[in-house]
């Protein structure tokens, strides 16, 4: 079997274009947006994530986002990751008031990254 080549996720089986899931932990940020969401729903957007990132599973370069985590009061920037348990890793380090502000940082992030969205012609 190949090993995959991200540490912190489970190896897919032989032959197979698997969507796997990471033995990370969620952290606290994580835990508060994420647990309370369908487990279904949340499965089928990491599928459609899966399918994004070309059948990879992981963080999805340049996909980051600004993600509403108290109702009108917090926003923190995202990056989306094909992976059936932590759909959005959440950056605790990246916590804003207004989501302008997210949505600037997780430009700037993209930026400073080098990173552009995924190419789906393969």
């Amino acid at each position: 079997m190949i090993l995959n080549e991200q540490t912190e996720m489970m190896d897919p089986p032989t032959g197979k274009s698997v969507l796997g899931s990471s033995t990370e932990p969620l952290n606290e940020l994580e835990k508060s947006v994420i647990s309370d969401l369908d487990e279904d729903k949340v499965n089928d957007l990491a599928e459609c994530l899966f399918t994004l990132n070309n059948r990879q599973y992981g963080p999805i370069a340049g996909a980051y986002v600004a993600v509403c985590t108290i109702e009108g009061k917090e926003w923190c920037v995202g990056q989306l990751n094909a992976d059936r348990a932590k759909p959005l890793i959440l950056f605790e380090d990246k916590v804003f008031s207004t989501p302008e502000e997210a949505q600037n940082e997780a430009l700037r992030l993209k930026e400073e990254r080098g990173e552009s969205v995924p190419c789906r012609n393969h």
